[in-house]
This record gives C-alpha cells, sequence and structure tokens, in this order.
C-alpha cells in the first residue's frame, strides 16, 4: 500500500463522507434546497429546479408504462441540453441504466454501442433520426423518443427553427414524441430501491482510441463519489464566488470528464449550468462566459488553446472565471500560459479515465501551488502509486518511470459483458490505467505517456509525449502529435506537425537542429508531416490511432512529408 504524502489545504479533509444515495435522489434533495433557483440555461431559456423535476417525473412515468424497468438500458444520442439532464434522471429513478452516445458518432459507432449495451430506450434529436432508422432494426431497441431543440427554447426561436432549420430534419412517423411523451406523465417521484454501490447507473463506454469501445459499469456510488468530493477543490482559491455557482455546460455530457464535473458538480452545489451544444462554435462558448460572468470552466486542451488563440478575443470579458481545469489529455505549458494570459483567470490540469468516473487527480487550485506539466495530486478518499509494469511491485523512488495504478470509490465495477478485458485492468482493488507516470517527493503525479503508445527505437524506449511536448515550445510549432511507424528495420519516430498561424513551415534542417539540441538521438523524429489540423476524438482529445492509419487511407490534409536522413 502507497504512503499518502500529498497534503491538502485547510478545509478539505483527507477521506470525505459519501452518501449512501442514488443520484436521483441528490438531485431531487438540491431541488428541495433551492426551490427558487434556477438549474440550466439554453439558448437563452432558463429553467428552475422545480421545474425540471417535475419534467423527470413525467418522464419518468411515461418510461414504466412503456415496461421499462430496474435494469434495463435506456441510450441518449443527444448534445448538451435539458432533455438529456431529463433524460438521465429519469433513468436513474426507475432504477435503469443509462448509456449516452455521443452526438459525433457515426451509424456505425451508433448501431455498435446500441447492440453491446442492448438499450431497450433511446431518447434523441430529430436531426439524429435518420442515423437511428437505419441502424434500430439490428439492434434491441423497441422505442425511440424525439425531441427538438425547438422544445427547449423560446417561442420566437421555436418558431424560426420549426419553420427553417426543422424543415431540413426528418418527421415523426413511429416514434414518440418528446413533448407527449412529458405531458402524458403524472408529477410524481418515483422511488425505485437501489443498491447504491451495485446497481450500475451509468454504462459509460470509453471512446475507443486503443481498440473496441467497451462500456464501463459505474454505479450509483461511483458517481456519488465525484459529485461529493470534486466540490470541496474550489477551498483551494484564495476567493470563490459569492451566492450561486455559475458553470460553463460546454465539455459534452456524453463524456465522463463533462458528466462527472460540469454535470454532477453543478447539481451537488445547487448551481447553473450554462449549456453549449456545440462547443466548437468558441464565439458560443465565450460568449456565454462574458455575458452571464461564468465562474467555473471544464474542458480539454484544445479548446482552451482555441480561445486563447481566437482574433476576436479582446471583444469578450472573460474576468469573471475564477477557476479552469484541463483534462482528456496532457495540457502543454504553452496552452496554460497563452489562456492564462489572455483570460486572466486560473486553469489548472487534472486527470481521470472512464473507468474511475473519471477524477483522480487534480492540481489545487491555486496559482502558487500548482505545478504546471503535472496532473496534481490524489483527490480524498483516492490512492494512487506507481508500478513496474514486468512485476507489478510498487516503484519506491521517486522519479521512477511505471505504470499509474490508482484506488479509490470512483473505481468501476468493470465492463459490460466482457470479464476478460475487466480481469485485466482491475487487481485486487486497484485500477491499471494504462498511463505511464511518475511522482516526485511531494506527491504530485505527472504522465509520460500511454503505455500502447510507446515507441521502440533500437532498444530504446520513446515517449510521444517527450517529443511532442519539445515540438509544442517551438514558437513556429501550433499543435504536434507523435506516433510509431513500424518499419522493416524497426521503429521509427513519426511526428505530425500543425504550423503556427502566420508561421512558416520548418525546413527538415531546421526542424533536426532543433529537436537535437533538445532530445537523445534516438528520440528525434525521423519522419515528419506537416498538416492543417490534426484529427481528435469525440471529445477533443488528439487521436494518436487516427494519425497512424496509413496515408492512403486519410489523405485529406496532408501537406508535406520531410524525411530526416
Amino acid at each position: 500500500m502507497p504512503k499518502k504524502i500529498w497534503s491538502y489545504c485547510d478545509g478539505i479533509p483527507d477521506e470525505i463522507e459519501v452518501p449512501q444515495i442514488s443520484v436521483v435522489e441528490l438531485f431531487r434533495r438540491t431541488a428541495d434546497k433551492y426551490p427558487e433557483r434556477q438549474i440550466t440555461e439554453f439558448l437563452g431559456k432558463y429553467k428552475t429546479y422545480p421545474e425540471m423535476e417535475e419534467e423527470v417525473n413525467r418522464f419518468a412515468n411515461s418510461l414504466q408504462k412503456l415496461g421499462v424497468k430496474k435494469g434495463d438500458r435506456i441510450a441518449c444520442l443527444m448534445p448538451n441540453c435539458p432533455q438529456y439532464i431529463i433524460a438521465f434522471f429519469a433513468t436513474n429513478s426507475l432504477g435503469a441504466i443509462f448509456t449516452a452516445i455521443s452526438s459525433l458518432y457515426t451509424e456505425h459507432e451508433i448501431r455498435y454501442q446500441l447492440q453491446d449495451s442492448g438499450a431497450k430506450v433511446i431518447v434523441t434529436l430529430d436531426v439524429f433520426l435518420d442515423k437511428i432508422r437505419t441502424v434500430k432494426g439490428e439492434t434491441d431497441v423497441e422505442h425511440v423518443i424525439v425531441s427538438s431543440v425547438a422544445d427547449e427554447i423560446s417561442a420566437v426561436k421555436g418558431f424560426l427553427y420549426k419553420n427553417v432549420i426543422a424543415r431540413k430534419n426528418p418527421k415523426v412517423k413511429d416514434e414518440h414524441v418528446y413533448k407527449d411523451f412529458i405531458k402524458r406523465g403524472e408529477n410524481k417521484r418515483i422511488d425505485t430501491k437501489i443498491d447504491v454501490k451495485e446497481d450500475i447507473a451509468l454504462l459509460q463506454y470509453t471512446g475507443g482510441t486503443t481498440g473496441i469501445m467497451k462500456g464501463a459499469m459505474l454505479t450509483n456510488y461511483n458517481l456519488m463519489a465525484q459529485a461529493t468530493i470534486l466540490p470541496y477543490w474550489d477551498i483551494w482559491l484564495p476567493a470563490r464566488p459569492e451566492g450561486q455557482y455559475k458553470i460553463s455546460g460546454c465539455l459534452p455530457m456524453s463524456h465522463i470528464f463533462g458528466f462527472s464535473t460540469s454535470f454532477l458538480w453543478t447539481i451537488a452545489v445547487g448551481g447553473l449550468l450554462y449549456l453549449i451544444p456545440d462547443p466548437r462554435q468558441l464565439e458560443d462558448v465565450m460568449t456565454s462566459v462574458s455575458k452571464h460572468g461564468i465562474h467555473f470552466m471544464f474542458a480539454v486542451p484544445i479548446l482552451y488553446q482555441k480561445i486563447a488563440e481566437h482574433p476576436n478575443i479582446g471583444k469578450y470579458d472573460l474576468t469573471s472565471l475564477y477557476l479552469c481545469i484541463s483534462g482528456g489529455e496532457a495540457l502543454p505549458e504553452t496552452t496554460s500560459k497563452k489562456f492564462e494570459d489572455a483570460s486572466n483567470a486560473l486553469l489548472v490540469e487534472g486527470y481521470g479515465l472512464s473507468e474511475s468516473s473519471p477524477v483522480t487527480h487534480v492540481n489545487p487550485a491555486n496559482k502558487q501551488l500548482r505545478k504546471v506539466g503535472a496532473i496534481g495530486i490524489p483527490i480524498p478518499n483516492t490512492l494512487a502509486m506507481v508500478v513496474d509494469i514486468d512485476t507489478q511491485e510498487e516503484l519506491t523512488e521517486y522519479g521512477d518511470i511505471g505504470e499509474l495504478w490508482v484506488r479509490g470509490p470512483g473505481i468501476m465495477k468493470g465492463y459490460w459483458n466482457n470479464k476478460e478485458a475487466s480481469d485485466g485492468v482491475l487487481v485486487k482493488g486497484w485500477l491499471r490505467t494504462g498511463d505511464i507516470a511518475t511522482k516526485d517527493d511531494e506527491g504530485f503525479f505527472s504522465i509520460v505517456d500511454r503505455a500502447k503508445d510507446m515507441i521502440i527505437v533500437s532498444g530504446y524506449k520513446v515517449w510521444p509525449k517527450d517529443v511532442e511536448e519539445v515540438l509544442y515550445a517551438h514558437p513556429d510549432i501550433n499543435m504536434a502529435g507523435v506516433v510509431q511507424v513500424k518499419t522493416d528495420s524497426g521503429e521509427k519516430v513519426k511526428a505530425f506537425i500543425v504550423a503556427e498561424p502566420g508561421s512558416k513551415e520548418l525546413s527538415r534542417d531546421e526542424l533536426k537542429a532543433y529537436c537535437k539540441d533538445k532530445l537523445a538521438p534516438y528520440k528525434v523524429p525521423t519522419i515528419i508531416e506537416y498538416k492543417d489540423d490534426l484529427p481528435r476524438t469525440a471529445v477533443g482529445k488528439v487521436s494518436r490511432k487516427d494519425l497512424r492509419v496509413p496515408e492512403t487511407s486519410a489523405p485529406n490534409i496532408t501537406k508535406e512529408v520531410v524525411e530526416h536522413k
């Protein structure tokens, strides 16, 4: 068992009691406590906690009339919108299992998740109806409930939507209409008996960046641990907002990072969540922060970088932000500096996985105590250690490189219908993360890279993140992704580069000289490819899997290939 050498500020205990209640019960308690508060803002329309609870009750009762019972799977294919929240809490109140599908998924990915989960019902928007109709016959889906953006916006905007945008969307035929579904249901709480530590609340599918998607089984207790512990983190701040917290909902709730931070954290503190359906529309994100005085934001590094580099950023007031947390992938130091300079907000890095609900580590929310480049310290109730990959023994020397193992109340029950995969990552209460990490003498952990992304060059280990950090530091490089290329003579290091806007593309000799000055010879990329952009997962992480796709399969944005001799 590892020794705990990290420490928290006054007000954050080492162990925090997690209430033995379901997630919907947490929501109900918050609604009872703050009956006058608004819970969401969506495209200009607000909804209060009591209004949300009434719709949750009605939706749950209508689901029950369809025959939905405890343990059934309910899928949801929606961007961030009030209907998503209503569908989740209604599902939870029945003891059914919620599984969210990314709104960016293809028909193939939607089909797979519906088939694997065995979902009986899917709740979706009309814009996705054609995809659902295409795959439904190959799944166990019996009922499709269809909503529209117009259902949750003002009357004027709703009229414009129905008469302009909605003309392009398919009409509801054999499906259930969401608004009618809500109206038919009784406004009565359903109290299903739930074993919070055993009953699954959320079937969270991993992104599939390292193989076939798997459904992480997260219990009510897993999610309640996140909702209970994470709100303590703002105690680090020198000053905190007064009154109701305002949280940016720009991170997709279909991703576990957005679900546990933006969504559950908001519910736990009685906050107001400003829902952003498409965070790729950067001006929508900045307008929301500037107009509403947002206090907290959770996002992936690329979003912070894009905001900092936006040509119109001077038009927006971002000074209301108290704390921004980055996760999903490594936060480059250059991105951190750019965003903090542009916004005057504190940006710290955290870490987690779908399998841990997800947050296990966060940097202190304090500019003097955080460590740029580190993922931070384990959150309360959570332990972490660095383990030798071969012996599976803990490495006790500071700076030793090994696999990061974590344990705590957020660790999943296992993978849905996949005991072999579960046994491969769950070891005596510990979760093997698959990430290579180090720990310093203050208990701060840093991620070196994914174990599966390691490159072997002439017998030497090369971690892509080491090379990427060097490339990111060059003033003429905006983004970088590094992967291994297998050849007859062994593996080579290949770097994909996006040039800084307005900068020139580096010549072969310039880039080679720059890398050789900062990297061991075997780490220097032997193949360089310039691109207009890098492929990303649904949540915005650089997809190394897609970067490894042969050129013939994805030639669309290739600009130049430079071979280093």
